[in-house]
Order: C-alpha cells, then sequence, then structure tokens
C-alpha cells in the first residue's frame, strides 16, 4: 500500500490542504497531521518551552498545536506507525520562491520528511485570494503517482510552485537569488505605539533564466530539486588555508 502523509503551514482546516488530500486520495492511502492553526513563516522552528499535543479530529487526521516541523516529527515519532512512502506539505496559499524558502514553513515540512529519508513535496500556488487550488492539486496527484512508480533521490524534496489559475507548461528550475526588497510599511495603534507591517516588492522582470520566479513568471510550474546540507563544500580547500593561518596566529 503506497501510503501519503499530508502537512502544511495555513492549518489542518485550510482549503489547500483539503484540495490536496481530494486528490491524492485516488492515489494511495491518505494520513494527515497538521498544525491546528495558522503557523505562515514558521520556517523551521520546533517547541521545546511546552509540551506538543494532537487531536485526531476524524480518522487518520491529527491536529497539531504546534509548528509544520512539529507536525511532522510527531507523527513520525508517535502518531504513524510506519513511514510514509511520500509526504506533501500544501497546498500553499501564496508562492514560495526565492529566498522565501528560508522562511517558508511549507518548505519546512517538505525538509523535515527529506531529513528522515522521506521523498517529500512541498506545494505551493502562486496567489493568495480568491485562489482556485484544482490545477495545483491536480499536478500534485500527478506527481505523486510518478514518485509512486520512479521514487526520488535520498535526501531531496521538491519545492513545487502552480501559477494562477492555470499553467502551460513545467520547467525544472532553481532557487533564484534575491531579487525582493523588503518593505516595512508603518503606523501607529490605537493607543498611539508604532508598529510595522512586512510586506515585499518583486520587480519580477530581473529574474534570472532557468529560476523558479521566472518560470512562474512565464505561466510554467517550477519545481525546484532541494537538499538541505548547508555545507559549503566548494569553499572547503580554501577555507582549510585559512583555517592553518587562523590557528597558527591563535
Amino acid at each position: 500500500m503506497f501510503r501519503i502523509l499530508l502537512t502544511n503551514d495555513d492549518g489542518i482546516h485550510a482549503p489547500g490542504i483539503k484540495a490536496l488530500e481530494a486528490e491524492v486520495a485516488a492515489v494511495g492511502e491518505v494520513w494527515v497531521a497538521a498544525p491546528q492553526d495558522e503557523q505562515s513563516a514558521a520556517s523551521r522552528s520546533i517547541t521545546v518551552r511546552r509540551p506538543l499535543r494532537s487531536n485526531e479530529i476524524k480518522p487518520r487526521h491529527f491536529a497539531i498545536e504546534g509548528t509544520p516541523a512539529d507536525s511532522v516529527m510527531l507523527a513520525l515519532a508517535h502518531l504513524l506507525d510506519f513511514q510514509p512512502d511520500l509526504l506533501i506539505s500544501g497546498i500553499n496559499s501564496g508562492p514560495n520562491l526565492g529566498e522565501n524558502i528560508f522562511y517558508s514553513g511549507t518548505v519546512a515540512a517538505a525538509a523535515e520528511g527529506a531529513r528522515h529519508g522521506i521523498p517529500s513535496i512541498a506545494m505551493s500556488v502562486a496567489e493568495r485570494a480568491d485562489i482556485d487550488y484544482s490545477a495545483a492539486a491536480g499536478f500534485a496527484a500527478r506527481l505523486a503517482k510518478q514518485v509512486h512508480a520512479a521514487g526520488m533521490p535520498a535526501g531531496v524534496a521538491l519545492n513545487v510552485n502552480v501559477p494562477h489559475p492555470s499553467y502551460g507548461g513545467v520547467e525544472m528550475t532553481r532557487q533564484s537569488p534575491k531579487i525582493s526588497r523588503n518593505v516595512m510599511l508603518g503606523g501607529h495603534d490605537p493607543r498611539g505605539r508604532p508598529y510595522f507591517w512586512m510586506h515585499e516588492e518583486v520587480p519580477l522582470d530581473i529574474a534570472e533564466p532557468g529560476t523558479d520566479y521566472a518560470a512562474v513568471r512565464d505561466g510554467k510550474v517550477s519545481v525546484t530539486p532541494m537538499r538541505f546540507d548547508y555545507t559549503a563544500d566548494d569553499s572547503m580547500g580554501e577555507l582549510k588555508d585559512h583555517l592553518a593561518r587562523w590557528v597558527q596566529s591563535v
């Protein structure tokens, strides 16, 4: 039996994960372990200062009082008595492109799955309002079938971003370098205290060919394979030479 674990960062009741489940249920047996409440931009944070709790809201569906990473870790360590054949995180409302993968709870959950040796996919749709999830959910189901048939390289997760409402082609991409500009919109609350609301501006016209931003801008599904070993292997030789000199000078 092909068993699929679903999670997200928008919360277990979000429409994206419901649309995803409706499609991938035809591919395998679906289990859901997702945050009880929205955890957008939680990245790979975990809960260490309070107990984790889960509530089985219906068979094979667990609401976790924690982050996306918590949800995956608790599912694998306690809630499931098997290792899933595939983990899909999403469908996120809004894209996860470029540097946003560092902050995304959707991507973090897929990273946690990959860390445990599970083929993992982060699914996002490039729209934030009035979303039709059908194109992204259908693509996720077709991708799940391919993973079931052919597998995935060990330790790799796929970051998938689907244009809205439809797409014209699929492109294997690399993560875009930072092109967005962080904007802090300021104001004052009713008590006169200042606050800032984080926003970003993305000049898509400068997105480099072959990157995730460029593919979605051009109406294509972006599929970016990711590893989570942060070792800078290409710098090892140079830094070893520097290290020798640093140690001698101490």
